[in-house]
């Protein structure tokens, strides 16, 4: 009785086992990041957010609807590169409505959300990547 107990408790470790291989393991090596979005969200990239998730926030900017499409951190991001261009006429995102250019960068505009705190509680600000919403 003790034996088959052993065997049985054997199989559903491997059993157990193999199932937890075949859920952790990506479909043709491809990662999360690289599925689709759910629909409403969009794919995060640049500094410390890969494979994230982007609201679907809407700006409306000369015109022109822009759909927010990356984060990225400002303290890794050189801001010498952005130039003022206007103002937002609408916005979803949280941040100052004023809109950028960035060098070598056409099509998309970027605004800005201010960093808070300080020390270890400190916030880096982000700058938001917007292109024309299709």
């Amino acid at each position: 009785m003790r034996a088959k107990l052993f065997v049985l408790l054997m199989l559903s470790v491997l059993s157990a086992a193999a199932l937890l291989g075949a859920a952790c393991s990506s479909d043709n090596n491809n990662s999360a990041s690289d599925q689709p979005a759910a629909e409403g969200q969009g794919t995060v990239t640049g500094p410390n957010s890969p494979g994230g998730l982007v609201p679907n926030f809407l700006m409306t900017f000369q015109g022109t609807q822009y759909r927010l499409v990356q984060v990225l951190q400002a303290d890794q991001t050189d801001g010498s590169a952005f130039t003022q261009v206007g103002q937002a006429s609408q916005s979803d995102a949280p941040g100052d409505p004023t809109v950028y250019t960035r060098q070598d960068d056409d099509g998309a505009v970027y605004t800005f959300l201010a960093g808070t705190g300080s020390g270890a509680d400190a916030q880096p600000g982000i700058w938001y990547r917007w292109e024309p919403a299709q």
